[in-house]
């Protein structure tokens, strides 16, 4: 069914005035209720008084009420309606018209010219605070009065008296100075929430940073002697660490934060403009340990700087290294066999992920690698990474076979069991111990053992010693101005291989560390709603620390 209510009222100089509301349904129920199609404000009718509705092609309107609703002047519980019926629920008034155009049924809604307020009114007198003792002023004073004296006075005497601040906070339900606190404190600062005078030096005023600087260090963002020291330096640091916030968070993490200085910076900073990691970020710069010779002839090292993307950097660590033949899908010769050798083999990282732990010859590289001299001896191995002891080592073993005793006698023997030596025998074999043992060194330094990773060197001023092995040292951290966790990436779909093109490179300077744009297929702007292609959201305090120690202290 589909309904026309218009509702009909008085308006200014005797004119009436109407608006329609449309009903599409089977059912217009009548009453006081509110959730009634028809809501009557009239005391006399019941919540649920009536209902109009559809019977065997007509309309009939029907009531439960004794009373019964009045149709056309006569009390009736079940009616049906036809066009000019009136019907009447107290003061109310409905009249049934000719439906419009679209309608089924359509009925005007009025209140009788003559209706009695008090009939409108409610049935009950609502309770009021000026029939009691407590009138509204009186209440209101004594709130004010209330609050005053535990929100304020009474709090306000741990001021006067520091003893009193310890006794308000020990009991229970007296008021401290906690009611004045504007939020939660942190659970970094959880020891000290009872004790706001650790923060808080002087009363009624804020936080100064000389009280943030007794507990924490004091490192600043920029050196004391930079431009940008002029704009930071006004800074407190509660400017950005924030207490009594709720929810808790002392560290700010907004986008802007970096941005707005880092957008354009002074000419002697020397960085260049960033402001999202997608969208406006230079490309990345590593930090490279180089070797150097000093004025006095000694191998040194020294760090530079480099940007990743430009052609020709290489790490230069003096170590010969080649990764596609140790990653090889096909495995490598091993004494024990062919195996296939994984990356986490070797590099492991330190316990919290930020670095990787050291490689070693004896860990990593003696499985493969093995220091033995001589077939005979397959036990016998010379030390790594003292040249003077490996020679040393030939010495003593080719000495010991060429005088015929111990574990490792054999071979051509001089001295004879129980025969004594002259000195004329024992110089030529520390003669000939020597020969062979610098004619092996000569094969472990040049062709066998170490020139397979080391950078060797002959004719140094050592006639002892012809052969220089370079030291070797690897970059510990390529990026120290950012952080880094090896543990955050390990993820199933995140591999060694996937991140450092380890399998194709076969040189040791080959610079093994993803570029910013490999570095974007996961990692998207700070600001949510530009990561179109779900990248993480990644803003600049994620890889980037603000505090620096280096940049000296306030």
């Amino acid at each position: 069914m589909r309904y026309l209510i218009r509702f009909l009222s008085q308006g200014a100089a005797g004119s009436v005035e109407h608006y329609d509301k449309i009903v599409d349904d089977p059912t217009i129920t009548i009453g006081r209720a509110t959730d009634q199609v028809l809501h009557l404000k009239d005391r006399r009718a019941r919540l649920q008084h009536a209902r109009i509705e559809p019977r065997n092609g007509d309309v009939h309107i029907s009531t439960r009420a004794i009373a019964g609703v009045t149709v056309n002047g006569r009390s009736q519980r079940d009616a049906k309606l036809q066009h000019r019926d009136v019907i009447e629920v107290g003061s109310n008034v409905l009249t049934v018209i000719e439906a419009p155009s679209g309608f089924d049924f359509a009925m005007t809604f009025e209140l009788r010219d003559d209706a009695a307020s008090d009939e409108l009114a409610s049935q009950f007198d609502s309770l009021r605070l000026s029939r009691t003792l407590w009138s509204k002023r009186r209440l209101s004073w004594a709130l004010i009065s209330i609050v005053l004296v535990c929100a304020l006075l009474v709090p306000a005497a741990g001021l006067l008296h520091p003893g009193a601040a310890d006794v308000l906070r020990d009991v229970p339900l007296l008021p401290d100075d906690g009611l004045w606190l504007a939020g939660p404190i942190h659970n970094k600062h959880a020891q000290s929430s009872t004790q706001c005078q650790h923060c808080h030096t002087e009363v009624f005023s804020r936080v100064k940073d000389v009280a943030c600087l007794e507990c924490h260090e004091a490192n600043r963002h920029v050196g004391s002697s930079s431009a940008a020291a002029l704009v930071l330096g006004i800074e407190r640091c509660a400017s950005c660490h924030l207490e009594h916030n709720e929810p808790p968070g002392l560290i700010k993490r907004h986008q802007g934060l970096c941005a707005d200085c880092h957008a354009s910076l002074p000419a002697d900073v020397g960085l260049e403009p960033a402001t999202d990691f997608l969208e406006d970020h230079p490309a990345f710069k590593v930090s490279l340990l180089q070797p150097m010779t000093r004025d006095d002839k000694t191998l040194d090292w020294t760090t530079v700087r480099a940007v990743l993307a430009d052609a020709g950097i290489e790490d230069r660590s003096n170590l010969n290294f080649n990764h596609q033949v140790h990653l090889d899908r096909e495995g490598i010769i091993t004494p024990d066999g062919r195996r296939v050798i994984e990356c986490d083999e070797c590099h492991l990282p330190e316990p919290g992920g930020a670095r990787m732990a050291p490689i070693t010859m004896d860990e990593h590289c003696s499985l493969c690698h093995t220091l033995t001299f001589d077939p005979d001896a397959p036990d016998r191995t010379v030390p790594h990474g003292d040249p003077e002891g490996v020679v040393q080592v030939l010495i003593e073993y080719y000495s010991a076979r060429l005088l015929g005793g111990g574990e490792d006698s054999g071979g051509r023997r001089i001295r004879r069991p129980g025969q004594t030596l002259s000195r004329t025998d024992r110089d030529k074999v520390a003669a000939e111990a020597k020969t062979t043992a610098f004619k092996i060194a000569g094969d472990i330094f040049e062709r066998t053992a170490c020139a397979t990773c080391h950078e060797i060197t002959r004719g140094g001023e050592s006639e002892e010693l012809p052969w220089q092995v370079l030291p070797v040292r690897l970059t510990p951290e390529f990026f120290p101005k950012a952080n880094f966790s090896h543990t955050d990436h390990d993820t199933e779909v995140s591999t060694c291989v996937g991140c450092h093109a380890a399998e194709s490179s076969e040189t040791t300077g080959d610079i093994l560390i993803p570029n910013l744009e490999r570095c974007r297929d996961c990692h998207g702007s700070g600001v949510a709603r530009r990561n179109d292609a779900g990248q993480t959201l990644s803003t600049c305090i994620m890889c980037h620390g603000f505090h620096f120690a280096e940049k000296g202290s306030y």
